[in-house]
C-alpha cells in the first residue's frame, strides 16, 4: 500500500511539473507565423513610402501591359477557337507601330527620343480604339485599357511638354474591315501588337527609373556623405 500512494504522489509531481512548463511556453499560432512574412504585408509597408513620377509611370505601364495582355488572349480565343497557336497567324497580321531599336529604348543606346517614340506610338493605339470598342470584348477591360493609355500619355506629356500638334504623326494605310475576316484579324493584330508596344515601353520607362535613381545618388552631396559618416 505504501508503494501505491508513493507511486501516486509521483505521478502527480510529474504532472504538475509538466503543466507548469506547458503555462511557460508561449503558444504561436500558425496564421500569425504566416501573417509575419506574408509578402503582402511587406507589399502594405512599402506601399506607404512616398512613389517618385518615375515609379508611377511604371506602375501604370505595367498595368496597362497585363490589361492589353488579357484582351488579346480573350479576342484570340474567342475568334479564332480553333487553334491557340498565335504564330500561326503571322502571315495575316497587319502593320501597326511598334518599337524599334532605332528608337533608342534599349539600355544600349537609350535616348531622350525615346520618350517622344513612346508618345507618338501610343498616341496611334488610342486614336484607333474605336474599332476595339466596337467587337463586344470584355467592356470593363476595354474601357480600363482606354483611360490607362490616356493617363500614361498624360503622364509621359507631363515629363515632356508637348504642345498641341507636336506630336509626330505616325502616318499609316486606313484600317480596313470590309469582312469578318479582315475585322477578326485586323484587331488581333491590333492587340498584339500593342501588346509587343507594351513590353518594350515597360522595359524603356523601369531604365528610366533605374537611371534617375542612380542619377540621385551619384549627385549626393558633401554633406550627406560626412553626415552618413558620423
Amino acid at each position: 500500500m505504501p508503494s501505491a500512494q508513493n507511486a501516486a504522489l509521483f505521478l502527480s509531481a510529474v504532472l504538475a511539473a509538466f503543466l507548469s512548463l506547458v503555462d511557460a511556453v508561449p503558444a504561436y499560432s500558425g496564421l500569425a507565423e504566416r501573417s509575419e512574412t506574408s509578402g503582402d504585408e511587406v507589399q502594405d509597408v512599402e506601399g506607404k513610402s512616398p512613389l517618385s513620377e518615375r515609379q508611377k509611370w511604371y506602375l501604370m505601364a505595367r498595368d496597362l501591359h497585363r490589361d492589353v495582355k488579357t484582351l488579346r488572349d480573350q479576342q484570340f480565343e474567342r475568334d479564332f477557337r480553333e487553334t491557340m497557336n498565335m504564330t500561326a497567324y503571322e502571315g495575316v497580321r497587319i502593320t501597326t507601330p511598334l518599337l524599334r531599336p532605332s528608337d533608342g529604348c534599349l539600355s544600349r543606346n537609350f535616348s531622350d527620343l525615346c520618350l517622344s517614340r513612346i508618345y507618338s506610338v501610343l498616341t496611334w493605339y488610342k486614336e484607333n480604339w474605336s474599332l476595339i470598342e466596337n467587337e463586344n470584348l470584355t467592356s470593363s477591360l476595354v474601357k480600363d485599357i482606354k483611360c490607362g493609355t490616356k493617363r500614361l500619355l498624360e503622364a509621359i506629356n507631363s515629363q515632356l511638354q508637348i504642345a498641341d500638334g507636336g506630336v509626330d504623326q505616325i502616318s499609316s494605310a486606313p484600317l480596313s474591315v470590309r469582312s469578318t475576316w479582315m475585322r477578326k484579324t485586323t484587331t488581333h493584330s491590333i492587340l498584339f501588337n500593342f501588346t509587343s508596344v507594351m513590353i518594350d515601353t515597360c522595359r524603356a520607362v523601369h531604365y528610366i527609373k533605374r537611371k534617375a535613381a542612380h542619377r540621385a545618388k551619384d549627385t549626393k552631396r558633401p554633406a550627406d556623405w560626412s553626415s552618413d559618416k558620423n
